[in-house]
């Protein structure tokens, strides 16, 4: 789903770094090309902005298309052909100019870099931020209206932190029990993961909770209390809870034994929580 504070706070950047271009550009010609310290602000700001542009392509991407790229999503962007083609042209342009910069060893001449910062202004400057907010409402419109409005951005990154937890836990376990007591790295890793999937999942609660407007001194108990998870999972998180502080204190012995039974019977109790939460707040199997 669309974060839309991670977009306008990106926009906003991308914003704030064209309009400091602009005053220079709106200078004019002469003065830009005379004047030695110009094209060096304006590489540097037009970096910026190029840079915050890309980060917000990449986000819309993973949203249209579901592709995850962390950056050079500008090109995969303008191929959707959902900008005017004023934008298109200026998001391309951009994209040369920033690669140019770079091949050059920020070495662009002043005539020639006034002429493609200001056509890039002239395409985006004015509506490029007008046609992203009419994308965004686009998108959030077909989004499926969460039934407890979480963050879900955030709700998912603690999941993926509980799911990774796991997986690393189950593959300790599979080793058998006798080589898994005697391995120092698997005893410590085993606590260590257990420790982050139980704060993960703690995170997880109180978000819920603050959003439900709910306060309950026993966070899983509110948890069951308001339906979100069955009371099964909220005793089983509440015992998990009650060893995280001796599973982080490295001063404090858990018997391998113990161990490995906590860790075995965490696993399907962490995937219950996972798959629980996920219904209550989209109706879905999997966050």
């Amino acid at each position: 789903m669309l974060d839309t504070q991670f977009l306008n706070e990106k926009a906003t950047k991308f914003r704030s770094a064209l309009k400091k271009v602009k005053q220079i550009i709106d200078r004019g010609p002469e003065e830009f090309i005379n004047t030695p310290m110009y094209p060096d602000r304006v590489q540097y700001y037009m970096i910026i902005a190029y840079d915050e542009l890309d980060q917000i392509a990449c986000h819309l991407i993973k949203e249209i298309s579901g592709a995850k790229k962390k950056e050079n999503c500008v090109d995969d962007l303008v191929s959707q052909d959902i900008f005017s083609g004023k934008v298109s042209r200026g998001l391309q342009d951009f994209k040369k100019f920033r690669d140019s910069i770079f091949e050059t060893r920020f070495k662009y001449s002043p005539e020639q870099m006034y002429v493609s910062v200001k056509n890039i202004l002239d395409n985006l400057f004015d509506n490029f931020i007008s046609e992203l907010a009419q994308l965004v409402k686009e998108l959030k419109s077909k989004e499926p209206e969460l039934s407890i409005p979480v963050n879900l951005k955030k709700v998912n990154e603690q999941a993926k932190a509980v799911k990774s937890s796991i997986k690393k836990i189950k593959i300790f376990l599979g080793y058998p029990f006798d080589e898994f007591k005697e391995n120092p790295m698997f005893l410590d890793r085993t606590r260590y993961f257990l420790v982050v999937a139980v704060d993960s999942s703690l995170w997880i609660c109180r978000h819920i909770l603050r959003k439900l407007k709910s306060k309950y001194k026993n966070c899983f108990d509110g948890l069951f209390r308001e339906g979100v998870i069955s009371q099964k999972t909220a005793d089983s998180l509440n015992k998990l809870l009650s060893l995280r502080d001796d599973l982080a204190n490295p001063e404090t012995d858990i018997p391998a034994e113990e161990l490995f039974k906590t860790a075995s019977e965490s696993i399907q109790v962490f995937e219950n929580y996972i798959k629980e939460i996920s219904r209550a707040i989209i109706g879905k199997s999997d966050t």
